[in-house]
């Protein structure tokens, strides 16, 4: 069995940033009607906005149906525009997702299982120790592969970070953290490999694949793998303060590579985020024994109702998804942590209780 835990994962590459904010009151909770529920987040983020804590879109979902939807701020610096609601985020860790569900829908056809060795699938794999490593290790950060974002990342050009593939042969030349097992540590690095053997088991590109098997049976239309050098004037920018918190917000686009990864920073819209955890629950992406490992519940026939919740942070973008299967709050900023975690993480608790202990 494999446990393809979702994680509220530590941001990547992130960089010292200001403490949590200290929120204002906010009355909610969950017997509201619809509108009562957008009548008090309404007035309450946009008082965030207006004093620089949120700058994103925010989308509270009930039963899988959107019932509030809302964007504050700008998408960039350079104009100042206006943010939309299906404007695209980049989205931190959370695409670790998505690798997730590959990974899952590979085994339930046969082709992978949770004992497969990136030595099965990578004989050519630099390091001898680290080929040793299973899918298993890999998914639940016991793989000791070499972090992405460490000094070296910091001193490359980052023009060539332009798909999974190249993050692969980037943290594939680096030593490991440990040997497989031997603990566990969040790990960047460990899902790169991931979209390594997702490319070399398909026959696809890790983006291609991602774009057919997941976003596109999700009926995520807006989501996909772009390049920070090209984007559309629909896409939110990276913004941070990577002199201080207290000095002048700038963009900081150049701590990024080119493009996103298997570990992270694909694009996505509230509303395609929301259509993918609906896509999951439903066992539209794979079925109900492996979405139950992935929300690590209990296999459910109906509309699966794991509480889950996953993060991801980086300079200039902090994301959040917590769902149960009848609340979603889904938090997508293009600013850095921790803004956009502790605004998600105070609404849904006050909609969905708190989290058993």
């Amino acid at each position: 069995m494999l446990g393809l835990a979702i994680l509220a994962a530590p941001a990547a590459a992130q960089q010292d940033g200001p403490p949590r904010p200290q929120l204002p009151p906010l009355a909610l909770n969950a017997q509201m009607t619809d509108a009562q529920i957008g009548a008090a987040l309404d007035p309450w983020l946009a008082g965030l906005q207006r004093d620089d804590v949120f700058n994103g879109a925010f989308l509270v979902a009930r039963n899988g149906q959107e019932i509030y939807a809302h964007a504050y701020g700008t998408r960039d610096l350079a104009t100042n525009a206006a943010l939309s609601v299906d404007d695209r985020f980049p989205l931190a860790s959370i695409g670790k997702a998505f690798t997730h569900v590959a990974i899952a829908q590979l085994i339930q056809s046969g082709r992978l299982t949770p004992d497969t060795r990136i030595a099965d699938v990578i004989p050519d794999y630099p390091n001898a120790i680290s080929r040793t490593a299973t899918i298993q290790q890999l998914i639940t950060h016991h793989g000791g592969i070499a972090d992405i974002f460490g000094p070296a990342f910091r001193d490359a050009p980052k023009s060539g970070f332009t798909n999974n593939h190249a993050y692969y042969e980037f943290v594939a030349a680096q030593s490991p953290m440990f040997a497989p097992g031997a603990q566990e540590e969040y790990c960047n690095g460990c899902y790169v490999v991931l979209g390594e053997i997702i490319e070399r088991v398909s026959g696809q590109p890790y983006e291609q694949y991602i774009a057919e098997h997941v976003f596109a049976p999700a009926g995520m239309s807006r989501s996909g793998f772009l390049r920070n050098d090209q984007l559309p004037a629909d896409v939110a920018r990276f913004i941070g303060h990577p002199r201080g918190p207290n000095s002048p917000a700038e963009d900081v686009t150049r701590f990024h590579g080119v493009a996103g990864s298997a570990a992270g920073n694909a694009y996505s819209t509230v509303r395609d985020m929301l259509a993918f955890d609906s896509a999951l629950r439903e066992h539209r992406l794979i079925n109900a024994e492996l979405t139950a490992q992935v929300l690590r519940g209990q296999p459910e026939t109906g509309r699966a109702t794991s509480r889950i919740g996953f993060a991801g942070g980086a300079p200039g973008v902090n994301t959040l998804l917590f769902a149960n299967g009848v609340w979603t709050v889904i938090s997508l900023t293009n600013r850095e942590p921790p803004a956009g975690e502790t605004i998600g993480s105070t609404v849904f608790p006050l909609l969905a209780g708190p989290r058993p202990q």
